[in-house]
């Protein structure tokens, strides 16, 4: 029920569903193991997708937004865990790459490229506790923790989300107070990572706590500052696209993939309920009527987050001449299919055990992972306030303030 194979060897959607494969034959038992997926973060690294976004000035893929989701939904099909903080390295990847008054970016960039890095955000910028940056003769000291750093400890590289201390100066501007972000190496002393994520879902994530203490960094590791400090256009604003748009591509990978393992399990595993009539499950009528429901909330799943891509693709494409107008349609569409494909990743996942049997609940047999997930990725923030914010640009066309969640 998953996109057919048949791509081309080479090819990004090759590589992506090799990935796949070998991720799904051992999910459940990795799942079970919750070690961290360092060994995963290598398929990907051989496969070659992890240079998939980087701008082609910068040596990368310079692929478009649409192929990147595809590759995310693609390794969430078999994995949602891997495809999470794949999709939180994709988007670090381009760190700087945009326009921001930094400095490090297009040097980071390509090393990202070259060397096959793996990124890692420590980033909750939108609230406290943030990490602290005082300027000293030498650059920054950055000290502070964050409770949930998802993929950070799996990272080469990192990008640090910070506040700058009393007293900064950039430039000859004084920028104290404003939010910035760093490039910070993995082995940098005095970064540490609690390795205390314990949660019912996404279990290979990491996403547990990171601690700064005395982190040093030069004022040349500075990726971007001023973050709602400073005017900024419509085309400035598209993180939150990136990332709602990938969340969508993760929830509607996680139910193609639940879907198509049920289906296997039916296949191979079920047997007939002995006052059915008939010989095999298959063959059951209400069995086939549940499976019709499923593959049609699937698609729909499907297609309005192939949707939400374009709308993606599209935005970008306008670049400068990006109006808010534009934005806000845009961004409105992708949380719709955010939400929607979390409905439905969360109902199929559930349902599913209505089509294969009392057995498969076994945890050997491990479909309760994609519940789990979904159910564990849906609270990364509070979704009925999307669909506060969808009704009032429907009904009253407000557009959505734009932010780190909107």
């Amino acid at each position: 029920m998953s996109t057919p194979a048949g791509t081309a060897p080479g090819s990004t959607e090759h590589a992506a569903r090799t990935v796949r494969d070998k991720l799904r034959s051992t999910a459940a038992q990795r799942d079970r193991a919750r070690e961290d997926p360092v060994e995963e973060i290598g398929w990907l690294r051989d496969a070659g997708l992890l240079a998939l976004f980087v701008p082609v000035e910068f040596g990368g893929g310079g692929a478009s937004w649409s192929q990147v989701a595809g590759t995310v939904r693609t390794i969430a099909e078999a994995d949602s865990s891997i495809a999470h903080v794949l999709l939180y390295h994709y988007f670090g990847s381009l760190a700087g790459t945009r326009g921001e008054n930094g400095f490090v970016g297009a040097r980071r960039a390509r090393s990202i490229a070259e060397r096959h890095l793996f990124h890692g955000t420590i980033a909750q910028a939108a609230y406290p506790p943030l990490i602290l940056a005082t300027q000293t003769a030498d650059g920054f000291r950055l000290n502070g923790s964050k409770p949930f750093t998802s993929g950070a400890a799996l990272g080469d590289v990192l990008v640090v989300w910070t506040v700058f201390d009393t007293g900064t100066t950039l430039r000859g501007s004084d920028v104290s107070g404003q939010i910035a972000t760093f490039h910070v190496e993995r082995d940098a002393p005095g970064l540490s990572f609690g390795g205390d994520w314990d949660n019912v879902g996404q279990r290979l994530t990491v996403s547990g706590s990171a601690t700064l203490a005395d982190v040093a960094v030069s004022s040349d590791d500075v990726i971007g500052y001023g973050y709602g400090a400073v005017e900024s256009t419509a085309a400035d604003n598209l993180d939150v696209l990136l990332m709602y748009a990938g969340f969508a591509n993760i929830f509607t990978g996680l139910a193609v993939g639940a879907l198509d393992e049920a289906a296997d399990y039916t296949r191979g595993r079920s047997r007939p309920w002995v006052e059915s009539g008939h010989r095999s499950a298959t063959d059951d009528p209400l069995v086939l009527e549940r499976y019709g429901q499923l593959w049609t909330q699937v698609q729909s799943a499907v297609a309005l987050t192939t949707e939400a891509n374009t709308a993606v693709d599209r935005v970008r494409e306008y670049g400068a001449n990006l109006t808010w107008a534009q934005r806000a349609e845009a961004v409105t569409l992708i949380n719709a299919a955010r939400l929607h494909a979390s409905e439905v990743a969360l109902s199929v996942s559930s349902r599913l055990y209505e089509v294969t049997g009392a057995r498969s609940s076994s945890s050997a047999v491990g479909l309760d992972r994609f519940w789990r997930n979904a159910r564990t990725l849906s609270l990364h923030d509070p979704l009925p306030h999307k669909q506060v914010q969808i009704g009032s640009y429907v009904l009253n066309g407000t557009e959505p303030v734009p932010g780190f969640y909107s």
